[in-house]
């Protein structure tokens, strides 16, 4: 009984063309066969033979990304196909499902894995480039997810692949066809790079943007405006009604040495009250002042994580996490019980600079949020701070929703928000002056963890409260700015993508050789 055929094409085929499977066009000496069931006991990273992933299968192109081997007798033990320069591998799993390249060959012989599929047409008219193109096109594409398989991991199964018909033109024409495509393709893809080139040039200025904020450059002029206005207010110190006029316009630019002693003070004032709170929690008062002595001071700013310390204003403070927060804890050390639905349970992968991603994150029950709570509830304005997985993100918490952090989230609260802005010490904590102190402290090998004793160690330059404010408002802009940019970079990209795929209907429908 034959199989059902799936055709991926719904017009007349040109003169010359015949409908056709992938099995069908294998001559004698080819191959169509999924990759090898390769374990991780079957590897070693000494082998001399190559194991491609399904990291190396591109959307056209060969990545040439993994690095797993396994030694010669082993891949002749398990019976695994060796690929030649020139296959068509097809990835059986997504993203996206069913992408195809050509192997572009290796100094090691080499072998895939299981979920991808090897296509060598052999010594027939096929031209593999004219194959990848067509497998990737958008009618293939669709008629490839028509027919996956599985719940949590979809896949494309050999077999169903084998069930696709379609168009096949004469072997010139899949020159021409290949010639063409490659023609336009070569101009949009020089496009696109400009256009990721771009991408990563805005990447740099935002951070470029940081590096400014977060030693004084930003807020330069607005720095000397202050210091203007000082001087306008000793001149006119003499002359009545001068001075009223004058404080109408002048901002209170308290130092930052002044600042952290309010904030220490403030800091102290509110373990005291705890301790307190505390002691009344027990039904007991202390009888002296000796419980005073238990307070711990912060750590003081040492430089052994800054390769170079820059220079900063003199009326800014070296200061660490440690003098600036009364809080800093993360979240259960375990992997909590998940519910359907309830309270918002967010991890590392969920907090980014831009913003929390709660579409994303899972959900634990309201009882567990409470117990979880005891020991660490995130509030507003507290700074998200990643810890686990990627380290040394912060993003500031403006969600007034309850939700609980696992491990990877540290949860940093501030001495005092009147004295200290938020959003400074997170574009503080973004930009790459915390952010490579961030990973010196970040330790391990496969659960790498940057420790809550460690982070309180990272040190950054305070300015006084104004000029912090400054500092947001001037980052704002810009980056506002940045983002307009990247919108339209992304919008392009997306119509390159587009285009190329407008390029690929029209050459295998017959059209494109006419063009």
């Amino acid at each position: 009984m034959s199989k059902q055929l799936i055709p991926a094409y719904n017009f007349e085929l040109p003169n010359g063309w015949k409908a056709s499977t992938i099995e069908e066009l294998i001559n004698f000496d080819g191959v169509f066969k999924d990759g090898d069931w390769v374990e991780s006991k079957d590897q070693d990273p000494n082998g001399n033979v190559r194991l491609i992933q399904l990291a190396d299968i591109g959307d056209g192109k060969y990545k040439d990304k993994s690095a797993r081997f396994l030694t010669k007798e082993n891949a002749l033990k398990l019976n695994c196909t060796f690929l030649t320069k020139g296959d068509v591998l097809i990835a059986r799993m997504p993203d996206p499902l069913g992408r195809a390249c050509i192997y572009q060959g290796d100094v090691k012989d080499a072998v895939t894995v299981v979920d991808v599929c090897i296509i060598r047409t052999g010594t027939n008219d096929i031209n593999h480039k004219w194959l990848v193109y067509w497998v990737n096109s958008p009618s293939f594409r669709n008629t490839i997810s028509s027919l996956q398989s599985g719940t949590t991991r979809k896949r494309i199964s050999r077999k169903n692949l084998a069930k696709i018909s379609f168009p096949v033109p004469p072997p010139e024409q899949q020159k021409q066809i290949v010639a063409k495509i490659e023609q336009l393709f070569s101009h949009i893809d020089a496009g696109i790079e400009a256009l990721n080139t771009a991408k990563q040039r805005l990447k740099q200025y935002r951070q470029s943007v940081l590096k400014a904020a977060v030693t004084g450059e930003l807020s330069k002029e607005w720095r000397e405006a202050q210091q203007n206005i000082g001087c306008a207010e000793e001149r006119s110190a003499s002359i009545p009604h001068a001075q009223d006029a004058l404080s109408i316009v002048s901002t209170s630019y308290e130092s930052a040495d002044k600042l952290l002693e309010r904030i220490l003070q403030t800091r102290r004032q509110k373990w005291e009250e705890q301790q307190l709170e505390q002691f009344k929690a027990k039904g007991k008062l202390p009888k002296n002042d000796n419980w005073k002595e238990k307070y711990k001071e912060p750590l003081q700013p040492e430089f052994e994580h800054i390769h170079d310390v820059p220079n900063i204003p003199k009326n800014w403070e070296w200061v660490t996490l440690s003098q600036l927060t009364i809080f800093v804890k993360d979240g259960p050390h375990y992997s909590p019980k998940y519910a359907e639905s309830g309270i918002p349970f967010i991890t590392g992968g969920n907090v980014r600079a831009h913003g929390v991603n709660f579409e994303k994150c899972k959900y634990i029950t309201q009882e567990l949020h409470e117990e979880l709570s005891k020991r660490c509830k995130p509030e507003l304005n507290d700074i998200l701070f990643t810890k686990g997985g990627t380290t040394g993100i912060a993003r500031v918490n403006t969600y007034d929703i309850d939700f609980n952090v696992w491990v990877h989230v540290a949860v940093l609260r501030l001495a005092d928000t009147r004295l200290i802005e938020p959003f400074f010490i997170q574009h503080s904590l973004n930009s790459l002056l915390c952010y490579a102190q961030s990973q010196k402290y970040t330790h391990g090998v496969g659960n790498q963890d940057l420790g809550l004793t460690r982070m309180i160690k990272i040190c950054l330059a305070l300015p006084p409260t104004e000029e912090q404010r400054e500092i947001i408002k001037i980052i704002d802009q810009k980056m506002e700015s940045i983002a307009r940019v990247e919108k339209q970079v992304d919008h392009m990209l997306i119509m390159s993508k587009k285009t190329k795929q407008s390029i690929l209907s029209s050459a295998f429908s017959g059209k494109l050789t006419n063009l």
